[in-house]
């Protein structure tokens, strides 16, 4: 156990870190609890399967069925999220202070006592395929899923939301499978920030999830990466370029020179991607780059949506600006990148929910919690020699790129 003013961490016997941030000024709370329960751990048959349990979870539980769990949980004011990760599933919610400990007592049940009936799985199994289905009008989140089945090793370019044909063969035995096998405390972290009460949270805590027990999850076979480059054709009037590349993990002492790299590419109206590729030729209607965290890496996501006729030469200039980086950057550049990044990270700190969802990550990563005062020392020390030489160390090569449009394009050498 490790506590401090302001940050509470204790592991449970049965495997599960609890990690309490006070957060003195505000009147909320948020929590992330963070199960090793992701898409990669899905069946290579039923890909899916987590996003439907995570659905089918919340439609009655314990002694609730699926009405009054969730009047339940609406009395209390609580804003609830899930989202299936690629290695966790991620549960959050924000409420008021008061009100998270007899949240955290009907997650309990939710987590470990869902009912997971027949006729309520039909529902989260239909809801799941609708969902599918959406992505169609949505082509950025489509190209982001095909560049990451591109770039990422099997199991982990299995897709969250799933694949069509695996869930409409979904059985609701595959599901309470999956649920003995990962809903367990083994790895789970359950990080909480805001106005928080540590031994109010460690008793409650305790006395839903203390007898929780269950296996680890089992080891997962990464094959190799698939194909450098995809195309997926469609007529429309539009195409969508993903780009992917290596860069650094979370905990690598360059975190924080990647994300200034990233600002100067990628930060605001007047970064170079923008400028270069949108404003001076007018090749495309959006493009931006971002860091993505993926297990012990990391890696450089792109993103360029353009028309037809142009679409070559949008993808061209952003490869070119995106070698260009490793030339040189100007004091003005990693000024504004840093502000950039200054001025995010604040405003995350003072939210609960950013600020939960940071605590969990943090542990995952570095087995403790950072402040925001050790987030302002990182960016304030890095310098022009510091994002230049990364950019040289990390090159984008190897690329993966992925298209969806009339036709397929090339990757420049």
């Amino acid at each position: 156990m490790a506590n401090n003013n302001n940050v509470m961490i204790e592991s449970l016997d049965n495997g599960m870190t609890v990690v309490g941030v006070k957060m003195a000024e505000v009147s909320s709370a948020a929590f992330t609890m963070m199960m090793r329960c992701g898409a990669a751990y899905d069946p290579a048959e039923r890909l899916g399967t987590a996003t439907v349990l995570t659905e089918l979870a919340f439609k009655g539980a314990g002694e609730f069925d699926n009405r009054t769990l969730n009047d339940r949980l609406d009395g209390l004011g609580l804003q609830r999220q899930e989202n299936v990760g690629t290695r966790h599933s991620l549960f959050s919610g924000a409420i008021l202070g008061d009100n998270l400990y007899d949240v955290l007592d009907l997650y309990a049940d939710v987590l470990r006592r869902p009912h997971l009936d027949e006729a309520d799985f039909q529902t989260s199994r239909a809801l799941a395929l609708q969902e599918l289905a959406s992505l169609e009008d949505d082509p950025r989140q489509k190209i982001g899923l095909l560049t990451h089945a591109a770039y990422l090793p099997a199991p982990w370019n299995h897709p969250s939301p799933g694949v069509w044909d695996h869930l409409q063969v979904l059985t609701i035995d595959d599901v309470r499978k999956h649920f003995q096998q990962f809903f367990s405390p083994r790895g789970v972290i359950l990080a909480v920030a805001g106005n928080v009460n540590f031994d109010r949270l460690r008793q409650t805590v305790h006395k839903a999830f203390g007898d929780w027990d269950g296996q680890e999850a089992p080891a997962l076979n990464v094959e190799t990466p698939p194909a450098a480059c995809v195309h997926q054709a469609n007529q429309g009037a539009q195409v969508h370029i993903g780009l992917m590349y290596p860069s650094v993990g979370y905990n690598d002492i360059r975190f924080f020179i990647a994300l200034a790299a990233e600002g100067v590419l990628s930060g605001g109206m007047g970064s170079r991607l923008f400028m270069e590729v949108r404003e001076k030729r007018g090749l495309c209607y959006s493009v931006s780059v971002g860091h993505q965290v993926i297990g012990s890496t990391g890696a450089v996501q792109g993103y360029v949506g353009s028309s037809p006729d142009k679409a070559q030469e949008a993808l061209d200039v952003t490869i070119g600006e995106l070698h260009r980086l490793a030339d040189g950057i100007t004091p003005e550049e990693l000024e504004r990148a840093k502000v950039g990044l200054r001025a995010s990270l604040i405003m995350q700190g003072e939210a609960t929910t950013a600020r939960a969802g940071a605590a969990a990550k943090d542990y995952y990563y570095l087995g403790r919690v950072r402040n925001l005062d050790e987030y302002e020392t990182a960016i304030a020390a890095v310098t022009l020699d510091d994002v230049i030489a990364y950019a040289r160390q990390f090159r984008p090569e190897p690329m993966t790129v992925a298209t969806i449009g009339p036709k397929q394009l090339q990757k420049p050498q």
